[in-house]
């Protein structure tokens, strides 16, 4: 239905593009000929011109008094049929016959070719098989056989966990401005439609509804980054470490060939998270920090509930995984999405615990760890952008109402490149602020860990800018001995906040 409904939009907007900004008159200056109304025919609410009701007219065309006039059939709502009782000036543009009157719609002409284009590129790129696998589930279940083989709930398990620091960052991150830029694309679309018929046809509902598949296609393509995220890192070869379950504990090899066991007894849960398209994160939690030496370094990413093993493994694994976990250990897993816990005054269960987390956040007693990404923009920044997109979208639904915003259109275009161009591309890891520590990892490298009851403090400062971008490096100023440098480029706003976190934690370790 979403596949009629987005044809007859295109189909749509290819008819409004051609209609006059006004249909009660006509210029006489730049005319090439007069037009009287022979007959007009209401066609409607639907046809194969698209969705709602329009005039399709057919007038006598007199272009000089020594011509003869011809008989000239008109294009959707060029001509009404309140235009019978007087001469109508036209013109002759575009390859036909036209109201002499402004046409600002025209633009509307690229927007169906660019909407068909990218929801075919967006169909090859995620595959038939996984569309009809997503949107038509009995299709996959009907091919399942009718006995499904036996999958063992005994240990030992083997594990194949696909890990954060892999996959291929330049393919994700070209797939993740692609849907992006679709799905704001199709999301003004669909405003364009809004607008221009609310200008030309306010009571016209059947144009209204062709406007549905756009913003449905569009907010269903940015409410799935994330999931289209985590399914392309596994696409582009992200990173698998094996690992076993065994009767003595969760065993790994770490990446120097080292063997590595977290015995049992010092495991307190795994956690299982769902992620839209059947992909699963996968938390290890352990009774203490002291542990993080039985782990592999792939799986030393902290996380809310411990440790991240996977932050995508698919569903059925997961669940195999869970299984195989309680029929070993009863109460050792988790499933928080799956949970509704009620307490108190009936807060369900995640609202309870943010509330705990904020409440023990303000005591001095207990230090919640902070994550700092050395990319973090400002606030200012993130606002910034954000008001540039409002104003180019504002002025494209301005250009669709028949105003003037090519000026505005440019700035804010501008400004949103340069926005976008000028973001920090220095060092690509993530700052942890402990309990008296300060981890700085970077990816692809080994972290770096400083104490901060061993130092006299931290000083963020400007470097040389570098292609239109500002940096900052960190400094550690240590008790004994001379000031290092920790990162060379980071960005200003994640510099101040790491600042602010490290004092903190100090406050509170002492």
């Amino acid at each position: 239905m979403l596949l009629v409904l987005f044809v007859l939009g295109v189909v749509t907007l290819f008819r409004l593009s051609g209609v006059p900004a006004t249909t009660t008159g006509s210029d006489s200056v730049g005319a090439d000929a007069t037009a009287f109304v022979a007959e007009c025919a209401e066609r409607g609410p639907v046809s194969l011109k698209g969705a709602g009701f329009y005039w399709e007219c057919t007038a006598q065309v007199q272009v000089s008094p020594e011509r003869q006039a011809r008989l000239i059939e008109f294009g959707p709502d060029e001509l009404t049929s309140g235009d019978r009782e007087r001469p109508i000036f036209v013109k002759y543009a575009n390859g036909d016959w036209q109201r002499n009157t402004a046409h600002p719609y025209v633009f509307l002409r690229v927007v169906g070719p660019i909407a068909i284009g990218g929801l075919l590129f967006l169909v090859y790129a995620i595959g038939i098989r996984s569309i009809a696998d997503w949107f038509v589930p009995s299709f996959t279940r009907s091919k399942k056989p009718t006995h499904p083989k036996a999958v063992s709930r005994e240990l030992p398990l083997e594990l194949s966990l696909p890990v954060p620091d892999g996959g291929d960052p330049k393919g994700v991150f070209a797939a993740f401005t692609f849907l992006t830029v679709l799905g704001t694309g199709l999301l003004v679309m669909a405003g364009t439609m809004i607008v221009a018929v609310f200008r030309l046809m306010p009571e016209n509902w059947a144009a209204y509804l062709v406007a549905s598949p756009f913003g449905l296609l569009g907010g269903s393509v940015l409410v799935a980054i994330p999931s289209a995220r985590r399914r392309m890192k596994v696409a582009q070869g992200a990173a698998v470490i094996p690992a076993r379950l065994t009767a003595r504990g969760f065993q790994q090899t770490a990446r120097d060939g080292s063997p590595r066991q977290l015995p049992w007894s010092k495991i307190e849960k795994f956690v299982f998270e769902e992620r839209p398209g059947d992909l699963v994160e996968v938390h290890l939690s352990v009774i203490n920090d002291d542990v993080v030496a039985d782990l592999a370094e792939p799986f030393r990413a902290r996380s809310r509930h411990g440790y991240l093993l996977s932050p995508y493994v698919p569903l059925h694994e997961a669940e195999h995984l869970s299984t195989v976990v309680e029929n070993f250990k009863p109460g050792l897993t988790s499933w928080p999405t799956r949970e509704i816990a009620r307490g108190g005054l009936g807060l369900i269960g995640p609202a309870k615990s943010r509330v705990v987390r904020l409440r023990r956040k303000a005591g001095t007693t207990v230090h919640v760890d902070t994550r700092v990404s050395s990319s973090r923009p400002s606030v200012f920044r993130i606002l910034l952008m954000l008001t540039t997109c409002a104003l180019v979208i504002w002025s494209l639904s301005i250009g669709a109402s028949g105003g003037t915003s090519v000026n505005l259109f440019i700035i804010s275009a501008l400004m949103v490149v340069y926005l976008a161009v000028s973001l920090y591309r220095g060092r690509r890891g993530t700052f942890m602020v402990r309990r008296n520590s300060l981890v700085w990892r970077e990816i692809g490298k080994n972290e770096v860990l400083v104490d901060l009851a061993s130092i006299d403090g931290i000083v963020v400062k400007p470097v040389t800018p570098g292609n239109g971008r500002w940096y900052y490096s960190l400094h550690v100023i240590p008790r004994d001995g001379d000031e290092y440098q920790l990162v060379d480029k980071v960005g200003r706003a994640a510099g101040k906040r790491v600042l602010r976190a490290a004092e903190r934690a100090v406050v509170l370790g002492g």
